[in-house]
C-alpha cells in the first residue's frame, strides 16, 4: 500500500496538486469547491487523501499525470467530491403590478458545475420574444423582464429552474398579479420622479434621481441594464432614504458604470418600474500641454539663488519633472509631482541649460530654459554722512562703474550697539529693521538720502547697496558712522519717591531718564505746598513753585525749611546741555515725622468681569510698613479697605462687569497712614463667557437639515455671568475635490459653475435660547459639507466660538439604507 496526497489550493486559482512518494508530479484545473478537508478513500493498496492547500503552487506535472490510470482515477474521485446539487440562491418574488406596466422576476442559481437557469411561464418555453426578454450572467444570475402587461398576464405563474446534472432540477416559482390602475389600492408604490439622461466624468460622482412614495414604504432596487444592483457589495454604490428617497449616488464612476438605469419600487401591496435612463460616463483624454510658459531665458545675479516653475496640465494628469541639457535626470520621473515642479538652485554660478518634461501615457513634451549668470553689480563710492542733527542724518554716495543699469540704492542704518537699544527703538514695528542684527533699511533712486527718526546723541553706522532689477542687489559697502546730536531728554527722571526725614525736611529720591539724549548735567526738583489753587497736571511751573538743583551723579537730595506737618507736591526733571526732560509724575509726600511715603509704580489689571489685581512697590520709609489703604470708586460711592500685611499684591472681588474704576493705594506704620498714590483708573471685562461650548455630536437628518447637540460653558466658563442665548454659526465649504483649472483646454461654464459651488460661503447665523442645547438646521443645499460651530452669550456678548466641525454632509442622494440594499429579488 502506498499514500496518494492532493493538496487543493483555494477557490481563486482552482488548482488541485497531488504527489505520490516518488515526488511524480500532475496538475489538474478545478472549478470551485467548499471544503475537502474530510474527503478520503480507500481502495486495495491506494490510499486518496484530499488536502486544502492555500499556497496554490502545482505540485503535479501534467505529463506523468496523464499517462497514470492510478492518477487518473484519484482524479475522477476528486471531482466526484467537488461536486454538490444545484439550488436557488435569489427566488423569484410573486408580484402585483399595474396593467399597461413591467415586471422584472429575479433567479440566480449556484452549483458545482454552475447550473444555468431555464425560464418558464405557466410550465412553458418561452416564445413571446417581443415582450419577454431574458439577460443572464455568468454567475448563475438571470433576469426574466416583461413589457406592457396586458390583462391576460393576471395569474400568470413564473418559474426558474437549475440543474447541473448532480441531484434532481431545484424550481422556485413566482404568480403576477395584474390589476386596473382605477383599483389601484392607496399605499401602491409609485414613481414620483423617473430617472433622467445623465453624464458624468470620469472619477467624479453621479446622481441618477428616482423619487418613490408608498405606504408601506416602497423598499428601491436598481437596475443597470436590466440586473440589479448589490449596493451592498461595491461601497461606490448607495441609495437616499430621505430627502431624495430613491435617488442612486455612484462615487468615483468608471467606464463600466454607464448603461441604462431604472429603479423599482415595492411595497406589500405590489411593484412599481420606473422609466430607464442612460448614464454615460466621459473619460477625458487631454495630452499633456505647459499651462504656464518658461520664460527663454532667465539672469540671475553670481552666487544668487532662483526657482524654476513649470506647470503642465492635461488628463490623466502628467508627471513633471526637470533635467539637464546634458540629459542628467534631475528628478526620478516615476515619483515626480504632478502637473507643478518647482526647481530651487541656489549659490548659482554657472550659465546651464534646464529642460522641463511632462509625461502621461497620452504622451510626453519638453521646454528647456537657460540660467544666465551675471556679476553683481558693484557697491557706491565715496560715501559720505553730512547735515548731522539729534534725528537725522543725510547720506550721499556716487555711482559704482557698472555694465548694467543699476535701478535702485539701498540703505541701510542701525545703532552701533544693538544690544544697547533703547526701549523706543524696541518697539518698532519695522520687519527689515530685524534682519541683520536689527538693520533698518529704505531703497532711493537718487545719489543722497535723508534719514530721520533716529535717537539723540547715538552713534549709527550705514551701508549703501547697488541695486538691479536684473540680477538683484549687489554687495554692501564698507560702513560708514556718526553720530547724532544731542537733545533735551526725551523722559523723565525714571520712578521718583519722597518721605519725611523730619517736621520740616523729606528726602527724594529717583532713577535716572531712559532717555538722556546726551550728557546729563544735573536734575531738578520743583516742589510746592499742596493746597486747591495749585496746578500740577501742567509741564510749566509758575511762581509757586520752589526749585531744588540736584548733581548729574546724584540721584537722591534733601530738602529742607519747609513747614511741619504739611503736605507737598513734588515733581523731578533731568537736564543736559540742550535742555530739561518732561517732568516726572507727582509725587505727593507729608512732612509728618515717622509716616510712610507714597507706594510706587501701582499698576491695576482686570482678571475678568468682576475682579480687579492690584500691584506696587514699596514707599520709600526707614521702618517698617504695618500695612496698606486701597481706596477705589463704586456707584455707590468710594470704598476702602484695609490690608493688614506689607504685601504689595491685592485682589479687588465683587466689582461689576464692564465698568471703569479708579484705585488709590496709601501705606500705613503705627505712626500713622502715609499719602494715596494719584489715581489709576482701569475697567473690568464683559462678563462674556471665557470658554466656548462643546459640541457632542452633529448629525444630518435630510438632505436639507442638520441637527447639532452642544453642551454650554459652566462654572469659570461663565466668567461671571448668566447665559442669555447660543449662536449657531455655519457656512457650506469646499467640497475637497480638485479646483478645475481655467487654462485648461476643457474649461467650460460647467466647470465654472462647479468651482462657484465649491468656493466657501459667509457663514449664516441663527440664535436660540439658553435653554436649548440642540438645534436642526434647515434649508441647507442637497449632499454638501457644512462647517458649523456654537458660541454662548451673556447680557455682554458673545464668547469664543466652540471648535469647527467641518464634516457634517447632508444626506441628498448620499444616505446609504441597509434596508434598501438588494438582498434577494424584486
Amino acid at each position: 500500500m502506498f499514500l496518494l496526497v492532493l493538496e487543493a489550493a483555494g477557490k481563486e486559482d482552482g488548482k488541485i496538486s497531488g504527489k505520490n512518494e516518488e515526488n511524480s508530479y500532475a496538475e489538474a484545473e478545478a472549478e470551485e469547491f467548499e471544503d475537502l478537508s474530510e474527503f478520503h478513500a480507500e481502495d486495495n493498496d491506494v490510499e486518496l487523501s484530499i488536502v486544502p492547500r492555500e499556497s496554490g503552487i502545482p505540485l503535479v506535472r501534467h505529463d506523468e499525470y496523464s499517462s497514470n490510470l492510478l492518477y487518473a482515477e484519484a482524479y475522477q474521485s476528486y471531482i466526484q467530491a467537488l461536486a454538490y446539487p444545484a439550488r436557488l440562491v435569489v427566488r423569484p418574488d410573486s408580484s402585483t403590478v399595474a396593467i399597461e406596466s413591467k415586471i422584472s422576476f429575479f433567479c440566480r442559481a449556484d452549483g458545482n458545475p454552475l447550473p444555468s437557469v431555464i425560464w418558464r411561464i405557466n410550465g412553458k418555453s418561452i416564445n413571446d420574444h417581443h415582450r419577454i426578454s431574458i439577460k443572464s450572467l455568468s454567475t448563475g444570475l438571470s433576469t426574466l423582464r416583461i413589457e406592457n402587461v396586458t390583462k391576460d398576464d393576471n395569474g400568470t405563474v413564473i418559474s426558474c429552474s437549475a440543474d447541473n446534472g448532480v441531484a434532481n432540477p431545484v424550481v422556485a416559482e413566482a404568480v403576477l398579479t395584474v390589476i386596473s390602475r382605477d383599483k389601484l389600492p392607496h399605499g401602491f408604490p409609485q414613481i414620483d420622479q423617473h430617472p433622467t439622461l445623465k453624464s458624468v466624468e470620469q472619477g467624479k460622482t453621479a446622481f441618477v434621481s428616482c423619487k418613490v412614495s408608498g405606504d408601506p414604504r416602497a423598499k428601491v432596487l436598481w437596475l443597470r441594464d436590466l440586473i440589479p444592483i448589490d449596493v451592498r457589495s461595491d461601497g461606490r454604490y448607495s441609495i437616499a432614504t430621505i430627502g431624495n428617497p430613491g435617488a442612486l449616488m455612484i462615487q468615483q464612476a468608471r467606464e463600466d458604470d454607464q448603461g441604462k438605469y431604472e429603479c423599482i419600487a415595492r411595497n406589500s401591496l405590489g411593484v412599481a418600474h420606473s422609466k430607464a435612463a442612460n448614464l454615460y460616463v466621459k473619460v477625458r483624454r487631454v495630452p499633456p500641454y505647459f499651462s504656464v510658459k518658461l520664460e527663454r531665458e532667465y539672469v540671475v545675479g553670481m552666487g544668487g539663488s532662483i526657482n524654476l516653475t513649470c506647470v503642465a496640465v492635461g488628463y490623466p494628469w502628467p508627471r513633471v519633472f526637470w533635467k539637464k541639457t546634458d540629459q542628467q535626470v534631475i528628478d526620478d520621473p516615476s515619483t515626480a509631482p504632478m502637473t507643478k515642479n518647482v526647481l530651487t538652485l541656489t549659490n548659482v554660478e554657472v550659465t546651464e541649460n534646464f529642460t522641463c518634461v511632462a509625461v502621461s501615457n497620452l504622451g510626453n513634451i519638453e521646454a528647456t530654459t537657460t540660467v544666465i549668470v551675471k556679476d553683481l553689480p558693484p557697491p557706491p563710492i565715496d560715501i559720505m554722512v553730512s547735515s548731522v542733527t539729534s534725528e537725522s542724518v543725510v547720506i550721499t554716495w556716487k555711482p559704482p562703474n557698472y555694465n548694467e543699469p543699476i535701478n535702485k540704492y539701498i540703505v541701510k542704518f542701525r545703532l552701533k550697539s544693538p544690544e544697547n537699544l533703547l526701549s523706543n527703538e524696541k518697539d518698532l514695528d519695522d520687519e527689515e529693521y530685524a534682519e541683520k542684527g536689527r538693520w533698518k533699511s529704505l531703497e532711493t533712486l537718487d545719489t543722497s538720502v535723508v534719514i530721520g527718526n533716529l535717537v539723540a546723541f547715538q552713534t549709527y553706522e550705514f551701508t549703501v547697496q547697488s541695486g538691479s532689477d536684473i540680477v538683484g542687489p549687489g554687495q554692501p559697502s564698507i560702513s560708514v558712522e556718526a553720530q547724532t546730536m544731542t537733545s533735551p531728554p526725551s523722559t523723565p527722571p525714571a520712578n521718583p519717591q519722597a518721605r519725611s526725614l523730619s517736621r520740616d525736611s523729606i528726602l527724594v529720591k529717583w532713577g535716572p531718564s531712559e532717555q538722556p539724549n546726551g550728557v546729563v548735567t544735573g536734575y531738578k526738583v520743583y516742589y510746592v505746598l499742596a493746597d486747591d489753587s495749585v496746578v500740577v497736571v501742567s509741564k510749566r511751573f509758575d511762581e509757586k513753585w520752589n526749585l531744588h538743583e540736584a548733581k548729574a551723579d546724584e540721584f537722591m537730595t534733601t530738602i529742607y525749611g519747609l513747614q511741619p506737618d504739611s503736605r507737598y507736591f513734588l515733581r523731578v526733571l533731568a537736564s543736559n546741555s540742550e535742555g530739561d526732560s518732561p517732568p516726572s509724575e507727582v509725587v505727593t509726600v507729608s512732612t509728618r515725622q515717622g509716616i510712610p511715603g507714597q507706594p510706587a509704580l501701582l499698576k491695576v489689571r482686570a482678571l475678568d468681569s468682576r475682579r480687579i489685581q492690584l500691584g506696587w512697590d514699596k514707599p520709600l520709609f526707614s521702618s517698617p510698613i504695618s500695612g496698606y489703604t486701597v481706596r477705589y470708586n463704586t456707584t455707590d460711592g468710594e470704598k476702602e479697605l484695609t490690608i493688614t500685611s506689607p504685601h504689595e499684591k491685592h485682589v479687588i472681588t465683587g466689582l461689576q462687569p464692564d465698568k471703569y474704576y479708579g484705585f488709590r493705594v496709601a501705606a500705613y506704620s503705627d505712626r500713622g497712614q502715609g499719602e494715596f498714590t494719584e489715581p489709576i483708573v482701569t475697567k473690568t471685562i464683559a462678563s462674556i463667557p471665557i470658554a466656548a461650548p462643546t459640541i457632542l455630536h452633529v448629525s444630518a437628518t435630510s438632505s436639507r437639515s442638520v441637527e447639532v447637540k452642544w453642551k454650554g460653558p459652566e462654572g469659570k466658563g461663565l466668567n461671571g455671568g448668566t447665559l442669555t442665548a447660543y449662536r449657531i454659526a455655519y457656512r457650506k465649504i469646499n467640497s475637497g475635490k480638485p479646483a478645475t483649472r481655467k487654462d485648461s483646454e476643457d474649461y467650460d461654464e460647467e466647470d465654472e459653475e462647479e468651482e462657484e459651488r465649491n468656493s466657501p460661503e459667509a457663514p449664516k447665523f441663527f440664535v436660540v435660547r439658553a435653554e436649548t442645547t440642540k438645534h436642526q438646521l434647515t434649508d441647507l443645499q442637497p449632499y454638501s459639507t457644512y462647517q458649523i460651530t456654537v458660541a454662548a452669550s451673556t447680557i455682554d456678548g458673545y464668547g469664543p466660538d466652540s471648535a469647527p466641525v467641518n464634516v457634517v454632509k447632508t444626506l441628498e442622494d448620499g444616505g446609504k439604507d441597509e434596508e434598501n440594499s438588494h438582498s434577494g429579488g424584486f
